[in-house]
């Protein structure tokens, strides 16, 4: 009855903290990638992107998620277009992940210790990310799979129940479909600190049966064992120096900022205190001789799949790449609190090191929410613009055009689907001749004002969109020398630019201009055709832009093309020249 009791009190307050922390997300609309997973999920059925390869791909090239998808169909099936409820979905799942750490940890620690785990990752700024974005929600119900997934593990360990072992294979197989960074749980369960190597060996043999499906599952869909978003070179040092800067993303910094600068603004004291509470948990927790075989077999296995992210998009934030890893520093800092039992420390201490390491991470996380608070207001209107754009009406979209391209169409898209049928295809504007169509058109022309949240009428400024749409090739020069090879082999393109060896070259798609290494590779699935221009900034200054180029996929496994510069002065009026 007092564990009951115990149990109910922990959900309630755990319920309420999640609420109280992230009920900002429930304001809320569409934003960053909603409008692709949404589109994705209107079009195809659960059975198709769980077991067709071809479409599974489809979702990503760079992973496998179809859990991503199913997340949105469920919330599209309960509470259909109507942003709110998914948000609260997503709260909600994150007090579940919660609860369900408190009762993973309490298998080993007091009820304050197993509060404590609980309360820090609610307050860690990686929770803020995934709470205040809908796109993450199969991380949060992945960790759910995984804490409950472990919980099953290590009861089945301690009574033997085959029941329990096969419940928890079967949350270990739901969390695989989540990301690919919950697989290697399996890996750390011969560490855990319950019965005898040999029955956690015997328990975890359903675990590794998941595994092996999964990796041929893998292997079927993305024709690689390995994952990752683009393969560029980059130094071991450059990936060493990301690794290490965790810790500090994780305190609030951003690989924007300088770390002297954002260490003053966080005062010394408030990282002097963390610093202290941690190092003397970790001391004490030495004495102690905890199960560091455990602790640094995690450490190992949360990092590795971290690598391939150093290279793209890079380790830039605390934000829902680092999710997992901040569950487990919570865990870690709440068991390094216990260990001060063991050395005569009372209940009023621990207690102080429960409010210090919750105000301190609750600190960082209400920074952090102000910093993004605009980007998530420019996400949240553009959405709405191009959800409310009428038949003569356009909007001109920021940089990064095709990709607000891509996810704007797609609400659009589902709307369509989901909700009015006779809702039109947004006009959306990514180059001068889309402007200029739309312009001698008559449409109304629209661009999104970040200073005040809002779209502006700038129908009558013309030659300023036209500048803007073609900054990318100010200052560029005619006459310099450029080439190109892409290859496209077994849906992995590969690129060489050419002939500098130095300077920085970009690429122009759709109206956005992305840096790119001389020479790289990355997953690519798509058929239609490429159309892309070539930039190299030289080192003297001197930039130079190729003509359009267009690669036929669909009927073309390599292209080739060798010219000159051009100078680009784009007009309404004479076009290109």
């Amino acid at each position: 009855m007092i564990r009951r009791h115990e149990n109910s009190g922990a959900l309630i307050v755990l319920a309420l903290a999640a609420l109280a922390l992230h009920h900002g997300a429930l304001n809320g609309f569409w934003r960053f990638d909603d409008g692709a997973h949404l589109l994705f999920a209107a079009t195809y059925a659960p059975w198709q992107y769980f077991l067709q390869p071809s479409i599974t791909i489809l979702q990503s090239y760079a992973n496998v998620a179809p859990y991503n998808a199913f997340f949105y169909d469920v919330n599209l099936a309960l509470f259909g277009m109507v942003p709110r409820w998914h948000y609260a979905h997503q709260i909600a799942l994150l007090g579940a992940v919660a609860f369900a750490t408190y009762r993973l940890i309490r298998l080993w620690q007091e009820p304050l210790i197993a509060l404590l785990a609980a309360v820090l990752f609610l307050t860690g700024l990686p929770t803020l990310y995934v709470a205040q974005q809908l796109m993450t929600g199969h991380y949060a119900t992945g960790l759910l799979f995984t804490v409950l997934s472990l919980h099953c593990y290590t009861l089945c360990v301690r009574d033997g129940s085959l029941r329990l072992n096969l419940l928890g294979a079967a949350f270990y197989l739901l969390a695989t479909t989540c990301k690919e960074v919950f697989v290697p749980l399996v890996l750390l369960l011969p560490f855990l600190p319950v019965g005898s190597l040999q029955i956690r060996l015997r328990a975890a043999l359903p675990y590794v049966a998941v595994a092996v499906a999964y990796t041929a599952w893998r292997y079927a869909i993305l024709g690689r064992l390995v994952g990752g978003y683009v393969a560029v070179d980059i130094s071991p040092v450059e990936q060493i120096r990301q690794l290490l800067t965790i810790p500090l993303l994780l305190a609030g910094w951003t690989k924007a900022d300088d770390v002297v600068s954002f260490l003053e603004r966080r005062s010394g004291l408030n990282l002097a205190v963390f610093a202290g509470v941690t190092l003397l948990g970790f001391l004490a927790a030495w004495r102690s001789r905890l199960s560091w075989m455990l602790i640094f077999a995690s450490l190992a296995l949360l990092v590795l799949p971290l690598v391939p992210l150093t290279r793209f998009p890079g380790l830039n934030a605390a934000d829902r790449y680092l999710f997992l890893v901040w569950w487990a520093c919570a865990a870690l800092l709440a068991v390094f609190v216990s260990s001060f039992r063991k050395h005569g420390v009372g209940v009023p201490l621990r207690l102080a090191c429960f409010a210090a390491l919750t105000g301190l991470t609750l600190y960082a996380q209400r920074a952090e929410h102000e910093r993004i608070a605009p980007q998530l207001a420019m996400q949240d209107g553009l959405y709405q613009a191009a959800l409310h754009l009428d038949n003569r009406t356009a909007l001109l979209l920021p940089p990064d055009r095709s990709y607000y391209k891509t996810v704007l169409d797609g609400a659009r898209q589902a709307t369509r689907q989901l909700v009015n049928k006779s809702l039109e295809p947004a006009k959306l504007i990514v180059d001068s001749a889309a402007l200029c169509a739309f312009a001698k058109a008559g449409n109304t022309i629209l661009a999104y004002e970040e200073s005040c949240n809002c779209t502006r009428d700038v129908t009558q400024n013309r030659e300023e969109s036209l500048g803007k749409l073609n900054s990318f090739a100010d200052h560029a020069v005619s006459g310099q020398p450029l080439n190109a090879a892409l290859f496209l082999d077994h849906q992995l393109l590969s690129w060489k630019f050419g002939p500098y060896e130095d300077g920085v070259y970009s690429v122009l798609l759709d109206g956005t201009l992305t840096k790119v290494p001389a020479s790289g590779r990355k997953s690519y699935a798509s058929k239609l055709p490429l159309r892309f221009t070539i930039r190299h900034d030289a080192k003297d200054g001197i930039i130079a832009i190729s003509p359009p180029l267009e690669f036929e996929l669909a009927s073309h496994k390599s292209f080739a093309w060798s010219g000159l510069s051009e100078a680009i002065r784009p007009s309404c009026e004479t076009g290109p020249n």
